[in-house]
């Protein structure tokens, strides 16, 4: 199966944080290593997480631009770039306030995949199936 990750569940698979990880989400990503399933990574999610690394929030194993180049490479990820039909998706989203939230969603739904989050506003908000737990 093709799944969406949100920034936070990216972080989690990514580093020493996968315990944080809902069950279910861990298992895609686990899944995903083993080349049973994909993941969809927008590219929104890359610039949150290159953001963080700036403000020395989150560090990586790897300099960042190697991590998302091997991230690129892999036949288990996707990175999704910004294209016109998710802006377009994403304007009929105007309830989510955060503009990354907004973008990951309409990315999600456009592509017709479940998003992998624990963001309990995008759980609850209908606006595309969420896995998590």
């Amino acid at each position: 199966m093709i799944y969406v990750t949100d920034t936070h569940a990216l972080i989690f698979a990514g580093t020493s944080k996968q315990g944080r990880l809902g069950q279910r989400a861990r298992r895609i990503f686990q899944a995903s290593n083993e080349g049973k399933d994909s993941i969809v990574v927008p590219v929104t999610v890359l610039e949150e997480v290159m953001r963080l690394i700036e403000k020395k929030v989150i560090r990586l194993k790897v300099p960042f631009s190697r991590w998302t180049e091997e991230m690129d490479e892999s036949p288990n990820f996707q990175v999704q770039p910004y294209t016109r039909e998710i802006l377009l998706e994403a304007e009929g989203l105007s309830s989510i306030r955060d503009p990354a939230d907004r973008i990951i969603v309409a990315t999600a739904r456009h592509l017709g995949y479940a998003l992998m989050t624990a963001d309990e506003t995008i759980q609850d908000g209908g606006w595309v199936e969420t896995v998590w737990e």
